[in-house]
């Protein structure tokens, strides 16, 4: 019996860690501080930060993120002339941009990594994030970075 509760007392443990984690990252990016500048909102394109994530051990990140095309079909090119700044005045830079199939009023997840590395101690959040989606410019300021240690089978 005893060895039964603990079983049970350690599974609530992992899935309060767990849950204790989404909920963490839901506040965080709920934050008042977040500015998001989209000049094609409700027109053309909807934009939603999801998350910046940043792997501890290779000190990279990865920008998720959501896009809801309201116009026609069509296919959206996402991350051209991308541009990054984070606390410490490091530019992330690259002109690589992806193709995404955007069906009218469907969610698309996108993500994009950022180049370049940066010290997970130092940089807590990017001071601003710019990029282009299809013809709209897209703008981030203040974005948290949720520094994680990821296992190998993660990435």
């Amino acid at each position: 019996m005893r060895k039964l509760l603990l079983f049970f007392g350690f599974a609530m443990i992992a899935m309060l860690t767990t849950s204790c984690s989404t909920i963490y990252q839901k506040i965080k990016y709920s934050n008042k501080d977040i500015t998001i500048s989209n000049p094609c909102e409700g027109e053309e394109i909807d934009f939603k930060l999801i998350s910046l994530i940043g792997d501890k051990e290779e000190q990279t990140m990865v920008l998720n993120c959501r896009l809801i095309n309201r116009g026609v079909n069509k296919n959206i090119y996402v991350g051209g002339n991308f541009v990054a700044y984070d606390t410490e005045g490091v530019a992330h830079n690259t002109s690589r941009s992806n193709s995404y199939k955007a069906k009218t009023d469907k969610k698309v997840n996108f993500s994009i990594e950022i180049p370049g590395k940066a010290i997970p101690k130092k940089v807590k959040k990017m001071a601003v994030i710019a990029f282009d989606m299809d013809d709209c410019r897209v703008e981030l300021r203040n974005v948290p970075i949720i520094w994680k240690k990821f296992k190998k089978e993660e990435k």
